[in-house]
């Protein structure tokens, strides 16, 4: 076992004083100054670097069986897949990942026969013969344009004309909903 002496010490955050109150009751946080929603203050930009330098310190040793595990957990996922369709209308409506691609595609396809009741032994066709896929939403197209991307809602309009979805593209889990035509 080596000494202590040989790691880095890790960052000390800066103790700030900061008061708040809500109905009276006061409490303090002293490192409020950390939160940073703009994501562009330069101390708490410094900070983090300084936390993150430390960590790659103490955790050097163990890269290897990281990417183990990590190597481990990919193989075990099953990355071309789809969700069970929906019957929705005149329409199933599924999720699909695709082989190498990190986010959901939202596809439809039509029911041939919509206007039959909806059964427990209705299944989706696939294959030449069956109606063509619409992939009404791909993240991973969106998420192209951005460092994170994360869709918290997705709906369908009655009508299956309108498709409402929200959209985090900072990870700070504040959404902005789009409407989008299906």
């Amino acid at each position: 076992m080596g000494s202590r002496s040989q790691h880095p010490s890790p960052p000390l955050a800066e103790k700030v004083k900061h008061e708040m109150e809500l109905f009276g009751d006061v409490r303090v946080d002293n490192y409020y100054w950390l939160r940073d929603d703009s994501r562009k203050n330069p101390k708490v930009i410094s900070y983090l670097q300084q936390e993150n330098a430390y960590t790659e310190a103490m955790m050097s040793g163990t890269k290897k069986f990281e990417d183990e595990i990590y190597a481990e957990i990919r193989g075990r996922i099953k990355e071309d897949d789809m969700s069970a369709p929906l019957r929705k209308g005149p329409y199933y409506y599924y999720s699909r990942t695709l082989e190498g691609k990190e986010y959901v595609q939202y596809c439809r396809r039509p029911i041939p026969n919509h206007d039959a009741p909806p059964s427990v032994h209705d299944t989706m066709p696939t294959g030449p013969d069956a109606p063509p896929e619409h992939v009404i939403l791909d993240e991973n197209v969106k998420a192209q344009e951005h460092g994170f991307y994360r869709i918290g809602a997705f709906k369908v309009s009655p009508n299956h004309k309108m498709v409402a979805y929200a959209e985090d593209t900072k990870g700070d889990e504040i959404y902005t909903v789009y409407v989008i035509d299906a």
